[in-house]
């Protein structure tokens, strides 16, 4: 009896082999896939929106690496051609969340009930001449009674103007500022020589130089590490959906975490939603004057606002635009990965860093 049952347990050791050989060698060779243990019906639907430029590294980087779906997460990504177009994609809801520059401070401003609660990058944006006018702009006093173009409320466009107040010009009569469309246009205006200069901003400042259009002073020159794109929702989204935002905001520090020792890999993952050489998206991502963090930067926000503000984009009057912060849910996302990982220090400089950027 025993001898029996000896043959037939090594009978179905037999089958299992040979048929495991027959499921390897019908996939051509190659071992079959791991069960996803997730299940698409088991994640939770985040509709986000973003600007196709490197400003998005880490929710490209969230996406391609998986980390959105590490969380639970689905999300469906849409690309915006300019940042007002997302913010009102926010505001009718036909979008969850999204990084759209500085304007959601300005639709805030206005009165639309939003709250900035994370961030993406900051700096990324200068000055673009003809290479024979290089040495003529390495000082905002050499602006004075000069053209300059630049895309209307762009983080860049802020911050340049507010550089030029502080170093004591009139907007109005000291300097010609012209207004176009696109980074693109601003490029163009350049060479022809229909400006003197141009702003621009990341990865179109790489572009520019990569046309033998040089950078002269960059806006993080007068304010390091300023903001640019700020994430956003409505307030009464965070409110009823808090732990979905806490759970997206981790995947968004595991991006940075990963971009910061991953760079050729990082690279590979913006390419799919950037369309630029390799070279000019490496460079872009490399530079100094290339700062991105989900840190939502409570200080860079109010000194943006107040920008906002002297350069008479907005009329603040009627909102405290703390009243639309919230660190709380980066906060929280990075206390839960210091607790998941107590031995990574890369979290705890965040921490100090958050620190140093929120105070209380």
């Amino acid at each position: 009896m025993e001898k029996k049952q000896i043959y037939i347990g090594l009978a179905v050791i037999v089958v299992v082999i040979i048929a495991g050989v027959a499921i390897f060698w019908s996939q051509g060779g190659q071992a079959a896939p791991a069960a996803d243990p997730v299940t698409s019906a088991e994640l939770k639907t985040l509709r986000v929106g973003y600007l196709p430029n490197n400003g998005g590294t880490l929710i490209f980087v969230a996406q391609e690496k998986g980390f959105f779906r590490e969380q639970g997460l689905n999300v469906e990504l849409s690309s915006f051609t300019n940042s007002a177009e997302g913010v009102n994609a926010i505001i009718s809801k036909k979008l969850d969340t999204g990084g759209f520059g500085v304007a959601p401070l300005v639709f805030i401003a206005k009165g639309a009930d939003l709250t900035v609660y994370g961030g993406q990058m900051g700096a990324g944006a200068g000055i673009i001449v003809k290479p024979e006018n290089a040495q003529l702009y390495n000082d905002l006093s050499d602006y004075k009674g000069k053209t300059v173009a630049t895309v209307r409320m762009s983080s860049g466009d802020i911050n340049f103007r507010g550089a030029l107040l502080d170093a004591g010009f009139d907007l109005k009569n000291d300097i010609t500022i012209q207004e176009l469309e696109s980074a693109a246009a601003v490029t163009e205006a350049v060479k022809s020589g229909k400006v003197d200069v141009g702003l621009t901003w990341t990865p179109y400042m790489e572009i520019a130089k990569k046309q033998n259009l040089p950078v002269v002073l960059y806006t993080d020159d007068y304010f390091p590490k300023h903001p640019c794109c700020r994430i956003s929702a409505l307030t009464e989204t965070l409110e009823k959906d808090r732990d979905t935002y806490v759970k997206y905001e981790k995947a968004l520090i595991k991006a940075y975490h990963y971009s910061k020792t991953n760079p050729e890999e990082t690279v590979d993952a913006v390419l799919k939603y950037v369309q630029t050489d390799r070279d000019v998206l490496t460079e872009a991502i490399n530079s100094p004057h290339f700062y991105i963090s989900p840190d939502p930067n409570t200080k860079g926000i109010l000194h943006t606002y107040d920008l906002l503000t002297r350069i008479k984009y907005v009329d603040t009057t009627t909102v405290d635009v703390n009243d639309h912060i919230n660190t709380s849910i980066y906060k929280e996302a990075l206390d839960e990965l210091i607790r998941e990982n107590p031995n990574e220090t890369f979290y705890q400089e965040l921490k100090a860093e958050f620190a140093t950027l929120n105070p209380s």
